[in-house]
């Protein structure tokens, strides 16, 4: 037999190091998150209608489950923030807290999640106990820096109209910093 008869019978072997193996969004994840926050507000009961507005740092915490399918990630996220935002002009009125229950969806690439989320937030204020429902939507990106700790940040509007049965209508932007823990 020739040499080239012998290598022409030996199969060929590719080693190749390729983990196909990707990062799971899948589970429950919670963490702590910090920021800032714009609110402006318009009261139509003024002639001409009192326009205000305020801003402060922000804390809070979140709890989630994302569920994934190929590259699509969905899922439900709760959150409540310490806003503490006084108003310029009425300086005696403060936006204490908010309470998010939101709807998540993004796609992910690897240990990256590019998301958007929409839903309702719980607003009080110190004010005569004024407190209200509105709409919140906004968007989001997360990174895996582990498989269980996740680094992100977060961009949220909120709108309300008719706040608490006034003719107050306050929109408020948050852009947060997170870092959360995935189970």
């Amino acid at each position: 037999m020739s040499c080239a008869g012998a290598l022409a019978d030996e199969p060929t072997v590719i080693n190749a190091d390729i983990n196909s193996e990707r990062f799971g969004w899948d589970g429950i994840y919670l963490g702590v998150a910090g920021g800032y926050a714009w609110l402006k507000d318009v009261d139509r009961s003024f002639t001409p209608p009192l326009r205000d507005k305020g801003e402060n740092w922000n804390a809070g915490v979140y709890a989630g489950y994302l569920a994934q399918f190929g590259n699509f990630v969905v899922g439900a996220e709760a959150e409540a923030n310490v806003l503490n935002i006084d108003y310029e002009f009425l300086s005696f009125i403060t936006v204490k807290n908010s309470y998010v229950v939101k709807a998540r969806a993004g796609y992910a690439f690897d240990r990256f999640l590019v998301s958007g989320h929409a839903g309702g937030v719980y607003a009080a204020t110190n004010f005569m106990g004024l407190k209200d429902w509105g709409w919140e939507a906004g968007v989001g990106v997360d990174y895996a820096l582990t498989d269980n700790v996740v680094l992100g940040a977060q961009y949220s509007h909120y709108g309300f109209n008719n706040f608490d049965g006034t003719q107050i209508d306050a929109k408020i932007d948050l852009l947060s910093a997170r870092v959360g823990y995935k189970f």
